[in-house]
């Protein structure tokens, strides 16, 4: 088995707004910058098949704009298109261009996207040379007091955590982190560009590797810090990362047998009548105005009730939904790795964990695709994830059962 990584540091050259929130502030350019946006690459061989693995610090990842990362990286070097894995790590101080629709009322920049993946192509180009032979070893653990379901810190929620290193000798050439929370810590009001809590663990991690880990967020969709949050600022964001990264590195390592690659794809369709629906969405926009005209509205309520408010509104634009949700299931000796295209509930990635027949799973979230909130059935109606989800009600639960029926 071999291993290479490399990283390009992606911090714009031109203007960008921040994505994520809504707000008067997002409606301005950034102001600069305070962490270094990256995009981390990370290239496995094993037994003559490669894999590559790319994080790139934005809020999300269209699939258009995916495909094209995809063919610009298969001119740099011979790879399956279904063996490169591209996520976002979704930080909301992260610059905009990489959706394929404006979120929030924030514009496109083609600028930057194309700025980046020049970046991207330029340090993966000698990653094949790179390669070397490793062993894997794993590290797993659960994270708890520093983030939960967002709703009710007292429920299940995905607490799994796992840090992959490959090894030359005493020597970590590469690594692989995760860790299941959204990159929220910072808020709205901030305006200096971040890779928040993903960048912040990711970087004390790096300095305790040595080597910057590939880092990614799984099934997180309804998982943040909100119920232990002591601030919005970069000081609560030092609080926090240092406690996660803590927690990760005082975790065990053991030997980790990777091979006989196998890969497999799932495709399924969503589409309905969306007028139908039209109705629920204005008495939302209605429940939404009643919240932001309360004077002593608190910041998490005012974010959640302003983005659904925006979200609703765009939905009534929109008379009939089509997409699809696709990803693959890798199996590689004792991993599974599942990729997900959007924000996917931490009910189905304890699901598809119990589900899953090897050793060890992780499941990479916001991958080479982003179609919105993945959330279960009983929730609907209740939180902003249901009511900004494009997925009607148990079509979540049909989705995780057909990923699950391939584990």
């Amino acid at each position: 088995m071999k291993a290479a990584t490399c990283v390009a540091d992606i911090t714009p050259q031109c203007a960008v707004h921040l994505c994520g929130y809504v707000g008067e502030a997002r409606k301005h350019p950034a102001k600069g910058v305070h962490d270094s946006p990256l995009a981390v690459s990370l290239l496995l061989e094993i037994e003559g098949t490669r894999l590559l693995f790319v994080s790139i610090d934005v809020v999300t990842l269209g699939g258009g704009k995916a495909a094209v990362i995809k063919d610009r990286i298969m001119e740099v070097f011979p790879i399956d298109r279904d063996h490169i894995i591209i996520n976002a790590i979704h930080s909301h101080s992260a610059a905009n261009g990489f959706g394929d629709e404006a979120v929030f009322g924030t514009p496109d920049n083609p600028q930057y996207f194309l700025y980046v993946c020049d970046r991207i192509m330029e340090s993966i180009k000698g990653l094949p040379e790179q390669l070397c032979e490793v062993q894997a070893h794993i590290a797993t653990g659960k994270v708890h007091g520093y983030y939960s379901k967002r709703t009710d810190k007292s429920l299940p929620f995905e607490d799994n955590a796992a840090v992959i290193k490959f090894m030359k000798g005493e020597s970590v050439i590469a690594a692989m982190c995760n860790f299941n929370c959204h990159a929220t810590v910072l808020g709205p009001d901030n305006m200096l560009l971040s890779a928040d809590l993903i960048g912040k663990v990711r970087s004390l991690m790096g300095e305790h590797l040595g080597v910057i880990p590939y880092t990614f967020t799984g099934a997180s969709g309804d998982i943040s810090n909100r119920q232990y949050r002591q601030g919005n600022d970069f000081a609560e964001l030092d609080r926090v990362g240092n406690g996660i990264a803590k927690i990760l590195q005082a975790m065990t390592y053991e030997k980790l047998s990777l091979q006989d690659v196998a890969i497999t794809t799932y495709d399924h369709h969503v589409q309905y009548d969306n007028t139908s629906r039209f109705a629920e969405y204005q008495k939302g926009i209605r429940e939404a105005e009643t919240v932001l005209s309360n004077k002593d509205i608190s910041l998490d309520a005012w974010k959640l009730a302003a983005s659904e408010k925006m979200l609703l509104e765009m939905k009534l634009q929109t008379e009939q939904v089509d997409f699809h949700v696709r990803g693959i299931v890798l199996h590689t000796g004792e991993l599974t790795i599942v990729t997900f295209p959007g924000e996917l509930a931490s009910v189905f990635g304890l699901q598809l964990r119990k589900a899953c027949k090897t050793k060890h799973f992780l499941l990479i979230g916001y991958a080479n695709d982003y179609q919105g909130y993945f959330i279960e059935a009983e929730e609907y109606g209740k939180t902003y994830e249901t009511k900004a989800s494009n997925t009607p009600m148990g079509e979540s639960e049909r989705i995780a059962g057909e990923i699950g029926d391939l584990l």
